[in-house]
């Protein structure tokens, strides 16, 4: 089966992003299928990059059995929106063209966001009369909407009536989560289209044993109970919710828990200097790490934070950090309450704060510290759980079914 694979923004294990695109994408390779994709250029920002990557405006790599073709269409997070937007149209122009370029593939593989990339990959479905499989990360344009960053009801409409089109013209379309699933059901999209493949687990990468022994003491962290954020730090990420738990632990003189937030994003500026009026000595803000040496440092955490902004529909998400936590066999403490509370409290996997209430979120982390064979316990369960459901071989063959059974049909 030969893949033509649309997707924004993919990273190998040497970036500190999400892997996705190249985790599945090496498998279905290894299971004998042929796999193109189709990106923006973002080789720069990865570990290792001693000189700048060959040609300027369409490149070409082949990085473990997977053919790359890299488009230099410039973005980045603190791009204002009208710039972002921009960015996207560029980006689907000119992956619409390459699509078109292109040999005739067995079967096209969209995987969003944004939701523009959908129109490459359909475009260039019907321009090879090959099935349209679409991906969605994130329900847009209803992320964005709650959010407040698309706010003309001109755009909105246009918006959606794109996602309702991408839908009609996709041969199946994969969610990442059960709450995406049901909300697509509402809207009318059949049960029959619909493949359920969330985030996976890394269980080769983050496991338990994986430790960076220096982390501790290289951030006067030893003896302290550590909790540890990695990932973005954007609007959505609602991390105010740590600023203001480490405050709370301040007030009340709790000095047993350290909250460390890795990552980057357009919110950390202001959140660090928050943290410096407030004098929080407990909430430690470290630069971004490849995923291959991240894996070390929640090796180090007692539990690992998956937070986000208390928006109803960031409750269907499947973020990768949440699956790391579990491979890496350390509890996820979570505050979306969807799926994935349910998940950490029928395994005793993880625990669950609500959003946007820090102060029940520093209540949490206290007893946690407290409880040392509690949190053990659910490290050994999470383990359990990402060995059981969500290990990235499983999606990978869940992943391959979806297009060969769109292909045959």
């Amino acid at each position: 089966m030969d893949v033509l694979y649309f997707h924004q923004y993919f990273a190998t294990r040497r970036r500190s992003t999400a892997t996705r695109s190249y985790e599945l994408a090496r498998r279905l390779v290894d299971r004998g299928h042929r796999v193109t994709i189709v990106s923006r250029d973002t080789r720069l920002l990865e570990a290792g990059r001693d000189a700048r990557p060959p040609g300027r405006l369409v490149a070409r790599e082949r990085v473990d059995g997977i053919d790359l073709l890299f488009l230099n269409v410039p973005y980045a997070n603190r791009y204002p929106i009208p710039v972002r937007l921009a960015s996207f149209a560029a980006f689907t122009m000119a992956a619409a063209a390459a699509g078109a370029l292109e040999r005739r593939p067995d079967v096209v593989f969209a995987s969003s966001t944004p939701l523009t990339i959908g129109i490459a990959g359909l475009a260039t479905a019907r321009l090879k009369r090959v099935p349209f499989v679409f991906e969605i990360r994130d329900l847009w344009p209803a992320v964005p909407v709650q959010l407040g960053a698309l706010k003309s009801r001109a755009a909105i409409r246009s918006a959606e009536w794109l996602e309702r089109r991408l839908y009609a013209g996709a041969e199946r379309i994969v969610v990442l989560s059960e709450g995406a699933q049901q909300d697509l059901e509402r809207r009318g999209v059949q049960r029959r289209k619909l493949a359920l493949i969330p985030n996976a687990a890394d269980l080769d990468v983050f496991r338990p044993g994986v430790v960076d022994e220096g982390f501790r003491a290289r951030h006067e962290l030893t003896g302290r109970f550590v909790a540890l954020y990695a990932g973005a730090m954007g609007r959505a990420n609602g991390l105010d919710q740590l600023v203001d738990a480490a405050d709370a632990l301040r007030r009340r003189g709790d000095t047993r828990v350290a909250i460390v937030a890795l990552g980057e994003g357009g919110e950390r500026p202001r959140l660090e200097r928050r943290a410096r009026e407030l004098g929080l000595e407990n909430l430690r803000f470290l630069p971004p790490v490849p995923k291959e040496q991240l894996a070390g440092i929640v090796g180090v955490a007692d539990v690992t934070l998956t937070i986000f902004a208390p928006y109803p529909v960031l409750e269907t998400n499947s973020p990768n950090k949440f699956f790391d936590s579990l491979a890496a066999g350390k509890p996820p403490v979570v505050n979306l309450d969807g799926w994935l509370r349910q998940l950490v409290e029928a395994n005793d996997a993880g625990a669950w704060a609500p959003a946007g209430e820090p102060e029940r979120l520093a209540d949490l982390l206290a007893e946690l510290a407290a409880d040392p064979e509690r949190v053990e316990r659910m490290g050994r369960n999470a383990r359990a759980l990402a060995e059981r459901e969500f290990s990235r071989d499983l999606m990978a063959e869940r992943l391959a079914r979806v297009l060969e059974e769109a292909v045959a049909k």
